[in-house]
């Protein structure tokens, strides 16, 4: 999954709009093809941090930024190539590439009772 777009306030109070692509890696997924089932969407917070928090559907996953081994190289799907039998054919286009990963470990959401610690530095 990629994912990702940062706002930047500049100087003169105007909002810029920057897109980041990050590569997101996820492990402890019961359906394996839940991401075809959500529509793309999920919730991020504190993507900014060590410890981003993504919501996928009613999955929840903690993760940190890694390195990878080697560079990922992402591609994306063109499916409005006709070859000249008439059928479509998927051609890939780049579209960037990175040696950095988001890798998100599934976690189960428990209440914080009061006067309890943050574990791991997720509250």
């Amino acid at each position: 999954m990629v994912v990702g777009e940062k706002r930047i306030w500049e100087d003169d109070d105007e909002e810029k709009e920057e897109k980041q692509l990050i590569l997101v890696e996820f492990s402890g997924i019961i359906d394996s093809d839940f991401l075809s089932k959500c529509d793309n969407k999920c919730k991020i917070l504190g993507i900014d941090t060590e410890r981003p928090i993504l919501q996928v559907d009613n999955y929840v996953f903690a993760g940190k930024y890694e390195g990878t081994l080697g560079t990922c190289v992402i591609f994306e799907e063109n499916v409005e190539h006709v070859d000249a039998e008439g059928n479509n054919k998927t051609v890939l286009k780049h579209k960037c590439h990175t040696m950095k990963k988001l890798s998100m470990i599934r976690t189960l959401l428990t209440e914080k009772k009061e006067g309890e610690e943050s574990i791991g530095g997720v509250e």
